[in-house]
Order: C-alpha cells, then structure tokens, then sequence
C-alpha cells in the first residue's frame, strides 16, 4: 500500500509524473521543492521548466486534497518580485521567464508551504526541502519555546504561519534572513544551513525520535540509478526519481516498489 508518494527536486524534469495516476487515484503526494532553475546537463530549457513548473501548479490546483508543494531555494527568489525581498542567491536563476515564473508562484501561494508532518505506521516523519537543523532553529530568535525533538508538529505549524506571515508582510523579515543562511557547506559563513540550503552532511550526528526525509543535496552514482542517502536516521531523496512511504513507514521507489533503504 501507497501511503504517500514523496517527489525529490524537479528542476524542469518529468519524472513527477510517474505519480500522476496513484493520485488521481486518491494517494497523496509531497513534492519537496525546487521546480526551477534546471541544470545544464540536463538540456532542458527555460520555457520547458516553466511550463513544467505550470503543470505542477495545475496538478496540484486539481487536486489540492492530495498534493502538498513545498518549497525549496530556488524557487524562494521568485516570490514576490523576481530576485527581491525573498531571494537566497539561488544560481542558475531564469532572468527569462522571472516574470512569469514569479507571477505563477505568486498566484497560488495558497497551495505552497516550506514542511510538512505526517504519522505514517507508528512512525513520525518531517518533510523539507534541506532539513530542519536543531542548530539552524537554536541560532534563530523565532523558535524558543519549541523543542523539536518533542513537537515536530507543532514546530510545522509555526514555520508555515511564519512563511504566510512574511509573504503578507511586503518587507524583509527576520524569517526570510533565517532561511538565508548557508554554511560553509555551500560556500557560506553561517554557522549552519537553513531548511532550504542545508547540506545533508550537515546532518551526520543529528538524531532525533522523528525522522526527517529532504532534497536539495544531489545523489550521484557512476553507474545505475542514484540511492538515498540515509544520514543517522534522516534520509535524503535527491534521486530524480519519486519514492513513496507505505503503510508501515518504509521508504520504496515508485517504479518497482522494492525496498529504497
């Protein structure tokens, strides 16, 4: 059984359709992030990723019940105006199709978040473009009272409200200055990566009670089909390719169901 279909990095790519017809069968899917800004080596152009981007946008707005978009960094700067209040210096920015791109993420802000939490067989899971740091949440002024170890949920909660908040607020806020840090990991100076640019070796040693499933770092292999990279009892999905969780909270590829970790 399906339980949830969770969808890595597209950056223009296709294969989030292979979960297509398990929705509209009635599985709910997560995407985690970063619809834009595709790599070079992929040959994929700037109106081909938009469009992709669009489609996205219409599958979820179909199917609102089932379909979660997270967000990632690259597709941050694209809130509000292109490369304004909300950019993360995210490269391989689209200055082409800015507009469009921005004015499509705009128009549906009702359908994106940044996490989100689920209890699947007994099993708590995080979802995140990069990761929910305990250092990144101790360093911010914003998350004081909560003890993630104890409440992942309502931690999801607060960063969501925060995230509605600061796109409400027009200016910069202290949220979008703590989803700007990147660490040294990615070539910053902070002391560690927000949960839109965390690194997943950032997580070596970071254990917790819940277990975190993310993007944003890739997975390559010389040979055959990148894995998931499993980081203490984290694990990052950066595959292109879609992986589902079933009824007993175990991580398997969509397209052969065999076992991912």
């Amino acid at each position: 059984m399906k339980n949830i279909i969770l969808i890595p990095d597209v950056h223009g790519r296709t294969f989030w359709k292979d979960a297509i017809p398990y929705v509209k069968g009635g599985t709910p899917c997560i995407f985690l992030g970063d619809y834009v800004d595709s790599y070079g080596f992929d040959n994929i152009s700037n109106l081909q990723t938009y469009n992709n981007l669009h489609e996205i946008l219409t599958f979820a707005r179909e199917n609102r019940d089932r379909v979660t978009l997270l967000l990632g960094n690259h597709d941050l700067s694209y809130l509000g105006n292109p490369m304004g209040i909300w950019s993360v210096d995210a490269n391989r920015f689209c200055y082409e199709y800015a507009d469009i791109i921005s004015e499509d993420l705009n128009d549906n802000i009702d359908l994106l978040s940044l996490c989100d939490f689920r209890e699947i067989g007994g099993k708590q899971f995080l979802f995140s473009h990069a990761g929910i740091h305990p250092l990144w949440l101790s360093w911010s002024n914003l998350f004081n009272d909560i003890e993630v170890s104890q409440n992942p949920k309502l931690l999801v909660k607060m960063i969501n409200t925060l995230f509605l908040e600061s796109f409400d607020a027009g200016v910069r806020t202290e949220f979008m200055e703590d989803l700007a840090m990147v660490s040294s990991f990615r070539g910053g100076d902070a002391p560690v990566g927000s949960m839109v640019w965390a690194d997943a070796d950032e997580f070596l040693e970071v254990k917790s009670e819940f277990t975190q499933i993310f993007g944003h770092t890739m997975q390559l292999k010389l040979s055959g089909n990148p894995t998931p990279y499993p980081v203490e009892n984290n694990i990052c999905i950066d595959c292109q390719q879609c992986f589902y969780l079933d009824q007993y909270g175990v991580l398997r590829y969509l397209r052969n169901d065999k076992q991912a970790i």
